[in-house]
């Protein structure tokens, strides 16, 4: 049965959820490391694939013979904006691998935030305070601390593009955001099928045979185990968050990724990050948790507020 609106969820909770969606997310390291073989069409491929049939079944599971009443009750332009932003965001993102080191590609994706509190007063009537303006600035010193030394010079369509997936992970969240009364789930399910098709068409351009949906079996095993645990279960947890997290703050909380990233090879494959990494974490965390907790410490105290009254 369909349910009706979501209800009532606190902030706390919705931070909790945008927590554990970038813990997802950043397997995504780990995950490519156990398919050296692969290239980026082949991994978008059936990633997408993979985390789109995880979604499906999920929303069967929740809804049952209503399933398709859950696509319907996306609004068009909600289930056009997020699908689009999913996959295009998704392809720019391999394309820019393509073009520029991955260093580059995180430093510009940590301009994320800053778009999205650029656009978060047109697109969700959110106005950010000072504390995730600063916390914007410090996330992204933390992930130029860390990709330093990765930094190239040129190359100014790999940087264009770069950029442009920034503002598509932007405006996904200022839509999962402008849209968080609806379930938009529906909506990122049918993103991944549709990633699916445009990335395994799309490596026939770039040369491989059988575009981006030749792999090996080993490959699709792990393709399979990472398409629900590094992106549906995650996402599901993110569009949850998006229903009382500003979308600022949901941008940098996502900026943990970079953090994490490259914890897992580290504890898993012996991948022993650089000094870098630590060092741009910390400051990475501490702009998180100065977003998370921001506003609540600079609002005056009720005593504060008192006194102020009094003294007019």
């Amino acid at each position: 049965m369909m349910g009706g609106p979501p209800t009532q969820q606190t902030y706390g909770t919705g931070v909790i959820f945008v927590l554990l969606a970038t813990l997802g997310w950043s397997l995504s390291g780990l995950f490519v490391r156990l398919m050296p073989d692969l290239n980026g069409w082949q991994l978008n491929c059936w990633r997408g694939f993979w985390m789109a049939t995880a979604l499906l079944c999920y929303l069967v599971l929740l809804h049952g013979p209503d399933t398709w009443k859950s696509f319907k009750a996306v609004p068009l332009p909600a289930m056009l904006l997020s699908a689009g932003f999913f996959s295009v965001g998704s392809t720019l993102y391999v394309t820019s691998l393509t073009l520029l080191s991955t260093a580059t590609v995180s430093v510009i994706g940590a301009a994320s935030p800053v778009f999205t509190g650029l656009l978060s007063p047109w697109a969700t009537g959110e106005r950010p305070g000072l504390a995730a303006w600063a916390a914007a600035a410090m996330a992204a010193i933390g992930v130029t601390t860390i990709a330093w030394s990765g930094l190239e010079a040129g190359n100014a369509i790999g940087i264009l593009v770069a950029v442009c997936m920034t503002f598509t992970f932007a405006s996904q969240t200022l839509t999962l955001r402008r849209f968080r009364n609806v379930d938009m789930t529906p909506a990122i399910c049918v993103g991944g099928f549709v990633t699916f098709l445009f990335a395994g068409f799309f490596g026939f351009i770039a040369g491989n045979e059988l575009g981006g949906f030749k792999v090996s079996l080993r490959e699709m095993l792990l393709l399979a185990a990472m398409g629900p645990l590094q992106l549906s279960i995650p996402l599901i947890f993110f569009i949850k968050g998006a229903r009382s997290v500003p979308a600022i703050t949901l941008s940098l909380i996502a900026m943990l990724d970079a953090v994490l990233n490259p914890l897992w090879p580290w504890l898993i494959v012996g991948e022993v990050p650089e000094r870098s990494a630590f060092l741009g974490g910390s400051v990475i965390v501490a702009a998180v948790l100065l977003s998370i907790f921001g506003n609540q410490l600079l609002k005056p105290s009720a005593s504060d507020e008192q006194v102020e009254s009094l003294a007019k």
